[in-house]
């Protein structure tokens, strides 16, 4: 069985020079040329898979509990103490 690769399509022809307005010139340069600020919407979606990052099940009830903590100890602690610091005479 024979693997076979894509090759990414070419750039048009008339993007062989350098083009001087171009931000990537400098860095990305491919033979003088930057070749992906000619290409198609339809060339570029071809070698991209995008996966989503969904998060686990288990990494949200962390940040549930996380953020349940948190409200209750600012709640019951936090602005209590906050009180009397504040309003107490030095």
């Amino acid at each position: 069985m024979s693997h076979t690769a894509d090759t990414p399509p070419l750039a048009p022809a008339s993007s062989t020079t350098g083009n001087p307005s171009a931000m990537t010139d400098e860095l990305l340069t491919v033979g003088g040329a930057v070749p992906f600020d000619k290409t198609t919407p339809e060339q570029e979606n071809r070698f991209h898979a995008y996966t989503g990052n969904a998060i686990p099940w288990f990494l949200r009830g962390i940040w549930i509990i996380f953020w349940c903590w948190a409200i209750t100890y600012v709640v019951l602690w936090l602005l209590p103490s906050l009180q009397s610091e504040l309003l107490a005479p030095p």
